[in-house]
């Protein structure tokens, strides 16, 4: 449960990309330290987390091999002052992707869980999506991505999991080839469904053949994305690289990442019940 402050609106700044708070930081530091660093455990190195070493040597921290409990709390001195005196909004992130590529699938799952609730509560911008730190906050957006990145379609899995990939790079996100792999997304499940392949199989053509096997959209549905595929496809367009479209921005490529993965979603659905 949230705190009186924060559910009555006296401590709640909004929702803002490129920033996080010091209690998120916090909070997010306090459950790794329990995690690794507690000081209460006993003198048993063989449950230390063995990616400790490179994932601190990697972030540019001091790093000591922990021979006793001592040297093991300045480890972890270390990296906290490193997170909190950064000045930097991205530290804390790049180290939560770092943490989660060192831990095995059972336990990257259970960190996240608890880091994703700390995100929440702290009213943040940002969630992890297998591992990755994304700029997404809507839940049921998140949700309507994992499901199309688990489809029993490796090549839908394989698009959608590359747009999110592009765009959540904090560094250097590539919208443009975002928004290309998400209607790709949607091509690959209309070819799949009408049985289409080749150079000839474009989700313009597909699309239009949805219905021939009982797959029926309404008409205003089918326009629409095929004026997202021209969006795409046209001559100033993403998929021909010209060097004139300039005007994809973290908006559209969120935008067309969310909607593509529902469309897919919805097809997917409609087809099963054919199927």
């Amino acid at each position: 449960m949230t705190c009186f402050s924060r559910r009555n609106g006296y401590n709640d700044d909004g929702i803002h990309l490129e920033c996080v708070s010091k209690d998120l930081i916090g909070r997010i530091w306090t459950r790794f330290y329990q995690q690794e660093f507690d000081i209460y455990d006993v003198l048993d190195w063989k449950g230390y987390t063995t990616g400790i070493e490179d994932m601190m040597i990697e972030m540019g921290v001091p790093y000591e091999f922990p021979e006793n409990k001592i040297i093991k709390q300045k480890n972890a001195k270390r990296l906290e002052e490193f997170i909190l005196k950064s000045g930097k909004w991205y530290t804390i992130f790049d180290f939560i992707e770092k943490y989660l590529g060192i831990c095995d699938n059972e336990k990257a799952e259970s960190i996240s869980t608890s880091f994703n609730k700390i995100l929440r509560e702290e009213v943040s911008a940002y969630r992890i999506l297998d591992n990755t730190v994304v700029p997404i906050t809507n839940e049921s957006e998140l949700a309507t991505i994992r499901e199309t990145k688990q489809t029993k379609y490796n090549s839908v899995n394989t698009h959608i999991s590359k747009a999110l990939s592009l765009y959540a790079d904090r560094q250097r996100p590539d919208y443009e080839n975002s928004i290309k792999e998400s209607i790709s997304a949607v091509e690959a499940i209309c070819c799949i469904i009408t049985g289409q392949s080749g150079p000839s199989a474009t989700l313009g053509k597909a699309i239009t053949k949805l219905k021939d096997r009982g797959v029926h959209i309404h008409p205003s549905m089918e326009k629409a994305f095929s004026a997202l595929y021209g969006y795409t496809n046209d001559e100033h367009g993403i998929r021909h690289g010209s060097i004139d479209f300039t005007g994809a921005n973290a908006e559209d490529a969120r935008y067309m990442l969310i909607t593509c993965s529902a469309f897919v979603n919805y097809l997917i659905e409609k087809w099963s019940k054919i199927s």
